[in-house]
């Protein structure tokens, strides 16, 4: 068990693995970390060794270190993300997300976080939508995506995405595809509207076809039609 940031931070750096982050580091694309290479799994593992008493003193120890990156910041989130006293991983992803500048920080957490309740996601991280910084965005949408799409859901994911997203940020429209595309799988008939009425950026309408028609839970007369919606 590791109960110190210091303790948690050398373990990173003794699974550093070279080749792995030169493979890893151009996927990942973390602007403005360096990357050490060590593999997703094993931070996952790390996090999830940590005693949740010991979560406080770890994360501390996080937020005051002047020296990160993409791995200590990925092992961070996923500590903070752990089930457990919901307020303090609201508090603690508050100041957390800000720091992510990876789309991976963004996708490897938010699933972390269906322990949670859904109303209480929903409405605790929806200021995100305002914030400039695209992961940030990128954060609440991958929310809605990983954590509240169902039925009881559905009408307002695709009313915030329609009405409360700002477009032209790169990994906030391939967030936003991705989540429409998996809105036409499960709930074709409520979604189909939006892409007969092009009412989504370009990039946007066509990259959420295409991951739609990507799926083997569409069927083939279905994904041609798909098709015939694209934007030229």
């Amino acid at each position: 068990m590791y109960e110190t940031y210091s303790q948690c931070k050398a373990e990173l750096l003794k699974n550093v693995d070279g080749k792995y982050d030169c493979f890893n580091n151009p996927i990942v694309n973390c602007e403005g970390y360096p990357t050490l290479g060590v593999r997703t799994p094993v931070i996952k593992k790390l996090a999830k060794s940590v005693p949740m008493p010991a979560r406080d003193e770890v994360l501390s120890g996080f937020f005051a270190d002047k020296d990160l990156s993409y791995d200590s910041v990925l092992f961070a989130g996923v500590l903070a993300a752990r089930k457990g006293d919901y307020e303090k991983t609201l508090e603690y992803l508050n100041k957390l997300v800000p720091l992510f500048r990876s789309w991976a920080h963004v996708d490897c957490v938010t699933p972390c976080l269906r322990w949670a309740d859904k109303t209480a996601l929903w409405d605790d991280f929806r200021y995100m939508l305002d914030c400039e910084g695209q992961y940030q965005t990128r954060f609440y949408i991958m929310i809605m995506f990983s954590c509240c799409l169902c039925d009881e859901y559905v009408d307002r994911i695709l009313d915030t995405l329609l009405h409360n997203v700002s477009y032209g940020r790169y990994y906030v429209d391939m967030a936003a595809a991705w989540l429409l595309a998996e809105c036409l799988v499960k709930y074709y008939d409520k979604t189909l509207p939006l892409f007969t009425e092009q009412s989504f950026p370009k990039f946007v309408h066509n990259k959420a076809i295409q991951k739609a028609r990507e799926s083997f839970r569409v069927s083939p007369e279905t994904k041609d039609y798909l098709n015939t919606l694209k934007v030229k």
